[in-house]
This record gives C-alpha cells, sequence and structure tokens, in this order.
C-alpha cells in the first residue's frame, strides 16, 4: 500500500476531528458562561446545611441543602414572588408529610393520602403550579424515602430545615444576579432575528406570488407568540431583580430602556402577522404584487438583522412601501405599505426614538 496515502487523514475524519474541537470549544464556553450557577448550586446547599446542622440533628437538617437547590432549579428565571411560593410549598409538603407519616406510617394509601391532604394545604393556601408541584414532590419524598423519625418534633425541625434552604436560596439569587442586561440584549437579538426571518420569507412568498408559502409565514408569524411570551416572563424577572438585588442597581435605568424596546418588538411581530394575513389575501386573489413592496421587505428584513439601529434605512423602507402603494393601489396594497409603516414606527420606538416624533418622520406627503 502507498505509505502517503496511509499517512494522508481521510477529509471525513478531517471534518469529525473538526466538529469535535468545535464542540469541545463551544462546551468549555458553555461551562464558563455557567459560572455563576455552579457558584450558586455549590454555594446555597453547602450555606442551607451549615446553618441547618448548627441548629438541628443533622437527620432533620438534610432538607435544607435539597430545598436550595429546589429554589435555585425549579425557580431558575422567575419572579421573587414564584420563587417564595416554591419555597413554601416544599415547606408545606414537607410538614404535611411527616406530621401524617408519624401518626399513619408508610404504605401505598398512607402515600395517597399524604398526597392529597399535600395538595389540599396547598390549595388552602393559594400556591400556584409550581409551587402545588413542590408540596407533592415533598410529601412523597418524606413518605417514600425519608426514615421515620419517631416523634413529631423532628418534623417541625425538618419543615424549618426546608424554610432555611429555599431562603438561602433566594438570598443566593438576590447575591448573585444574571446580569439583567445581558440576559435582555439576548432576547432582544432572538426577537429581531425572528422578525428579519419572517420578513424575509414574506418577501420571497410575495416575489414568486405563491400562496402556499405566503400561507406558511403567516402561520409562522402567529406561531412566535409562545417565544414573545417566554421572552415577557425573562423581562419581568430580571427587572425584578435589577430592582431588588443592590448589585445590578447600577444597570436599572438601561433594564427599562431594553424592557421597552422588548415590548415595541413585540407589537412589531404583532403587525407582521397582520402584514402576512394582507399579502397572504393578495397572492391568494392572484393579484399582481408590486415589486417596491417585495423591495421595502427585504430591505427592512435585512436593517433588522444586521443594522437594527439604522433609523434612516428603517425610515427608506416604509417610504419606498408607501410611494409604491401610491403608484399602484388597490386595497391590499394600501393595507400592506400601511402595515409596513406601523412596524418601522415599533422599531422606531424600540431603538429609543421619541413617539412624538413618528408622525414627522414617517409623513412622506
Amino acid at each position: 500500500m502507498d505509505s502517503s496515502f496511509s499517512e494522508r487523514t481521510h477529509p471525513l475524519v478531517a471534518i469529525d476531528t473538526a466538529r469535535m474541537s468545535s464542540s469541545i470549544s463551544e462546551r468549555i464556553g458553555d461551562v464558563i458562561g455557567s459560572w455563576r450557577t455552579i457558584l450558586r448550586l455549590s454555594l446555597a446547599p453547602a450555606l442551607a446545611w451549615g446553618i441547618a446542622t448548627a441548629i438541628f440533628d443533622p437527620h432533620q437538617a438534610f432538607f435544607a441543602p435539597i430545598a436550595a437547590v429546589l429554589t435555585l432549579t425549579v425557580g431558575a428565571g422567575e419572579r421573587v414572588r414564584i420563587v417564595v411560593e416554591i419555597v413554601i410549598g416544599a415547606a408545606l409538603g414537607i410538614l404535611v408529610g411527616e406530621l401524617l407519616v408519624h401518626w399513619i406510617g408508610r404504605g401505598t394509601w398512607q402515600l395517597m393520602l399524604v398526597v392529597a391532604l399535600a395538595v389540599a394545604s396547598a390549595r388552602f393556601v393559594r400556591l400556584p403550579g409550581l409551587a402545588l408541584t413542590q408540596a407533592v414532590t415533598s410529601g412523597v419524598l418524606l413518605v417514600a424515602v425519608v426514615p421515620v423519625t419517631g416523634d413529631v418534633d423532628p418534623a417541625l425541625a425538618r419543615f424549618v430545615s426546608a424554610l432555611i434552604g429555599g431562603l438561602v436560596g433566594l438570598a443566593t439569587i438576590v447575591i448573585l444576579p444574571s446580569n439583567p442586561v445581558r440576559e435582555l440584549d439576548r432576547g432582544i437579538t432572538d426577537m429581531r432575528n425572528e422578525l428579519a426571518r419572517i420578513l424575509d420569507d414574506l418577501a420571497d412568498a410575495m416575489r414568486v406570488n405563491d400562496h402556499a408559502k405566503t400561507a406558511a409565514v403567516l402561520a409562522d408569524a402567529r406561531a412566535t407568540q409562545p417565544m414573545i411570551d417566554t421572552l415577557g416572563n425573562k423581562a419581568g424577572s430580571v427587572a425584578e431583580m435589577a430592582r431588588i438585588s443592590p448589585f445590578r442597581w447600577g444597570q436599572r435605568r438601561a433594564v427599562v430602556k431594553r424592557v421597552r424596546s422588548l415590548v415595541d418588538l413585540d407589537h412589531a411581530v404583532r403587525n407582521t402577522r397582520v402584514l402576512a394575513r394582507r399579502a397572504s389575501a393578495m397572492v391568494r386573489n392572484n393579484e399582481p404584487v408590486p415589486e417596491g413592496l417585495v423591495i421595502a421587505l427585504g430591505n427592512l428584513a435585512e436593517t433588522v438583522r444586521s443594522e437594527p439601529e439604522d433609523t434612516h434605512a428603517m425610515i427608506a423602507a416604509a417610504k419606498l412601501a408607501i410611494h409604491t402603494a401610491e403608484e399602484q393601489l388597490t386595497i391590499n396594497t394600501a393595507s400592506i405599505a400601511s402595515q409596513v409603516r406601523a412596524i418601522v414606527a415599533d422599531l422606531l420606538l424600540s431603538t429609543g426614538t421619541p413617539a412624538a416624533d413618528l408622525d414627522e418622520l414617517l409623513d412622506f406627503d
């Protein structure tokens, strides 16, 4: 066999090696980027355990680190009120389970009764979904795993231990908060990219006058609502943390600005759905699609994706759409141009343009 051939690296091997190297570097980057989460999850349970064992016997204190971990994982990204409810839910499930197991022992029907009473107790104090789940989980853990202690006092000790762990977890979130500006910037970028993709796809579908494609774009635009809701919830939680954590007070003004930007981008995406519905109607009725509208959408998509602060390019796209509709006026062209103008107005607001300036900036008469 030719030795030079055997020494050469097969192209597929080279590709796999490159992918593996890239994957490893990305994973290392993920680990480094998760330093705050790693520190929280290692520090909080240790602190909770140390505090609880200083007060109670270790057999009663072990719920403290568990509650701390549950608070940090289940409550990640949630508002403080929800995190507090999760802490209460976990502690409530422990208390109900411990007291009942002390009196009725363990078994299948006992487990059923503990869960039923844990749910009833959680409902009585108005605990919602995640907190209710923690109450049930804690009750099941008490019946199925934790050994019986023999008297009632440890039940209260474990209840207090769970509260200690949950409060330590909450304190850790406040002391080591995520960067709200970075979180919001990431959400803004995701929403802009999604908006640009929809505008691009719609321009392509209109260019080829394909109703199936415009209908698909409309479906995609409507499917963005879960992402928008998720980003809205995240914006609320990080904004709240910027108000609560002393370590993020200096970012409160920047956070408020970005939260407003997300709201404006939400409006832009909603207007894009109306735009897609009108474009779909135009193509379905075999109405000629003016090239100017297609170009305006494509230009706007590129601006949103690459130069999201370029207000002049946004205004130019709206101007092109309006003038195109004036030259080839129909109900659909007028509606599409109007929606492009509305989307541009939302985008201008998201960049910090005062609302009072919009009429002048978007007046193309």
